[in-house]
């Protein structure tokens, strides 16, 4: 009787007070093998905050994904990249200039983690990585040094080794 269907609309912050948001989902996107070493699309977007995006198989050469620059339109946005099948080849992704880093840690089996806190330029899944391998990459600052957060990084390999990189 109250329903009110909207084709678009740009609310800004949606609120719900007393009734749970309910059926939402998070967008998906299978990435396209681009069969060669480079980009594999285009760079992200902020309006494709939230999405996962399944990484294939690779054929051929090591293939890159740009993040877009740290700006503050860009702050709060985040990418999920899981892997669905075994890599094949290098994913990485990648900051927009050197200057802009990739903050974060890989966590390995032995407890003895990777790179705690440093700045890299890019975190990626390396050729053997597994199905399920799995990382968050999120916008925190417009600060270059500190711009990207890396999260919920999974490497499904045997003891949480040689799946996930940071260079």
């Amino acid at each position: 009787m109250n329903e009110v269907i909207l084709k678009t609309a740009d609310i800004g912050t949606l609120r719900c007070s007393s009734n749970a948001l309910v059926g939402h989902r998070r967008p998906t996107s299978l990435l396209t093998d681009a069969a060669g070493a480079g980009a594999n699309r285009a760079a992200l977007t902020a309006k494709e905050s939230g999405t996962i995006f399944l990484v294939p198989a690779l054929t051929s050469g090591t293939q890159t994904i740009a993040l877009p620059a740290p700006t503050s339109d860009v702050i709060g946005c985040y990418y999920t990249f899981r892997m669905i099948a075994t890599a094949g080849q290098d994913l990485d992704v990648v900051t927009d200039v050197t200057a802009t880093k990739v903050v974060g840690c890989v966590p390995k089996g032995d407890g003895d983690n990777v790179a705690i806190a440093s700045g890299f330029n890019q975190i990626g899944m390396d050729a053997n990585a597994v199905i399920g391998t799995t990382f968050t990459v999120t916008c925190v600052s417009t600060t270059a040094a500190v711009a990207w957060m890396v999260t919920d990084v999974i490497d499904a390999l045997a003891a949480n080794t040689g799946g996930i990189n940071l260079a």
